[in-house]
């Protein structure tokens, strides 16, 4: 990997300073919204409790003596709650197939009709009224989301899903072809622009086409970022770089769930845990394009510019080697610096996803990650947004006590991940935490409900854990693909991966109603399928960032394999040219 260990020379020399320090920013305020965008709807959307009743109804609900004409005596069973967010074809029940119905209501004085009522054109609910006491508005209580429209209620979080998966289809391409900078900013002014409509249209349906564009602008930024971000990191910085926004992603789920308690609007909280693009968007036009892009894309003169910029301003002399390579590179036509960083004669602008796609699949080692990544990422996303997105079933009915604690122990999960990783391999640590995970939710089944503490333990043990995978896992990704396709390989697997996140609100909505132990089963079952797919990829730790596919295909046999000879036959084609870039 002579292109690959030249250029990481040059960055290993130059450091980790201020010139990655503006970046690392950047990458900080953008995970920092992050929470608000991925699992914001646990709170945005709410259940809100609620009650209903006719358009006729009197002042106040029909007491115990209103059914004495049906000569029938009301229970401590027929009593209801105050809201017991029910409709009235479930309140109202029949005597017998041809008798009267009875209003199961509470007696006098408990349950009482407001000002607050507003009609919903339901006919099972014409008049509703909601218990405000946690949320002053939730997208289900703005828009009645309830009894037969609540199956519109995954909507809010699947239309997401269904924009992140529309992000990934274009964002490969446009990081490959624009740059990761370029990418990164209109990724930014998208998800503003969509945050500030969210917060202020009227209508539902304007709010779920706006989530879809939230979803394209989110992914925008997010993976450029992390390409950016590995691919100027020296190698000893590189899991330091890729773990730390997976900290403050989940220092602000808790910040989230405490902004809500104090913003209990769902319209307010939205554009409050969305500040921090007002200084993203801006830094995204101060920072540097990648070089190893720039390199890739035969822009050497500027490449070169950059990374004397960087020595510059990290105030790092570079040494005699590094800085002829330096003068070599600028002064290789564009053609020379293609062949050697791609690894043939073509520039990336004339080769299309599907030739490009064709050419992995003819390489052993690039058909194995591109085949084995992306079922492995469906069944860990669908996992640890399962189990956020799962808060009432889980035995929790304090939203924000549940997402608080979901981040904190995020917080815990990253700060125990970084030692791990800088140790253990990656394929040992991702698929111990994603089987294990997977095994605490299958345990978590059959313990009674009374013991409501030890199914606790067990779901944030295994999310714990889960969260650890899920930031290490995206390490793991950036040092799998080659720069020539770095960041369409990133895409393409989180476009597979979205789907199982775009799934999980109809098995945690939807399955549950059915079976009380879907969730768990489900999302235990992806956890252990998840670690056993983990162990077909090749390792990557402490190896360098693979320029081209062909550096790819060595670490496959090599790192994986450990066949040298299988290297030998494969490289031979490519001898001469990564001789030719021994400067």
């Amino acid at each position: 990997m002579a292109a690959a260990d030249s250029v990481e020379g040059i960055l290993t020399e130059i450091g980790f300073g201020r010139w990655q320090g503006l970046v690392l920013v950047a990458s900080l305020l953008l995970h920092a919204t992050g929470p608000a965008q991925q699992v914001g709807s646990t709170l945005f959307s709410a259940p809100v409790p609620f009650r209903c009743s006719h358009l006729n109804s009197s002042t106040h609900s029909p007491s115990v003596a209103d059914d004495t004409d049906n000569k029938r005596t009301t229970t401590d069973e027929d009593l209801l709650y105050d809201f017991p967010s029910q409709c009235l074809q479930e309140i109202y029940t029949p005597v017998s197939d041809a008798g009267p119905y009875i209003n199961r209501a509470l007696p006098d004085g408990v349950s009482k009709i407001s000002l607050s009522q507003k009609a919903t054109g339901l006919p099972s609910c014409p008049l509703i009224e909601y218990d405000f006491s946690t949320f002053d508005s939730t997208v289900i209580s703005e828009w009645n989301l309830v009894c037969e429209d609540s199956s519109f209620r995954p909507l809010f979080q699947m239309t997401y899903s269904i924009g992140a998966i529309l992000g990934c289809l274009f964002c490969g391409q446009m990081s490959d072809w624009l740059g990761r900078k370029r990418t990164l900013q209109i990724g930014g002014l998208l998800t503003l622009v969509t945050v500030i409509i969210t917060s202020i249209s009227p209508w539902y349906w304007g709010v779920i086409f706006v989530r879809i564009l939230s979803g394209t602008g989110t992914i925008l930024m997010l993976f450029p970022m992390y390409t950016l971000i590995s691919e100027i990191s020296p190698p000893s910085q590189r899991t330091i770089t890729a773990m730390l926004p997976g900290l403050i992603y989940f220092l602000f789920m808790a910040v989230l769930a405490g902004v809500s308690y104090i913003l209990p609007h769902w319209r307010k909280l939205i554009i409050a845990c969305n500040t921090p693009l007002l200084l993203f968007v801006p830094i995204t036009f101060l920072i540097d394009e990648s070089p190893r892009w720039l390199l890739q894309k035969g822009r050497s003169t500027e490449a070169v510019d950059i990374l004397k910029k960087a020595a510059s301003q990290n105030k790092v002399i570079l040494s005699s080697a590094s800085s002829v390579t330096l003068d070599k590179l600028s002064q290789m036509s564009k053609d020379i610096v293609t062949e050697k960083f791609q690894g043939n004669g073509n520039s990336t602008d004339d080769i299309s996803t599907c030739q490009m796609l064709t050419a992995c699949v003819k390489s052993r080692g690039m058909r194995t990650i591109l085949f084995v990544t992306p079922f492995m990422w469906l069944l860990k996303r669908s996992l640890y947004i399962g189990i956020i997105l799962n808060a009432n079933n889980f035995t929790s009915s304090n939203p924000f006590e549940y997402v608080a604690l979901s981040g904190t122990m995020g917080v815990v999960a990253i700060l125990i991940s970084i030692p791990l990783t800088l140790k253990l391999p990656r394929r040992t640590l991702l698929a111990g935490t994603l089987a294990f995970g997977g095994i605490l939710l299958f345990l978590e089944l059959p313990v009674p409900a009374e013991y409501w503490w030890a199914k606790w333990i067990m779901v944030m043990a295994s999310f714990c854990l889960v969260c650890g995978a899920f930031q290490v896992n995206y390490l793991f990704l950036t040092e799998l693909f080659p720069t020539v396709i770095r960041t369409r390989g990133f895409t393409f697997t989180n476009l597979v991966g979205s789907l199982g996140e775009m799934s999980t609100p109809v098995v945690t909505d939807i399955a549950v109603q059915y079976q009380w132990w879907a969730p768990s089963f489900t999302f235990g079952l992806a956890g252990i399928m998840g670690g056993a797919l983990v162990l077909l990829l090749p390792e990557t730790k402490d190896k360098p960032l693979p320029e081209t596919l062909q550096d790819a295909e060595d670490r496959y046999w090599l790192s994986h394999k450990g066949i040298e000879e299988e290297v030998t036959t494969i490289s031979k084609d490519t001898a001469k040219r990564k001789e030719a870039f021994q400067v």
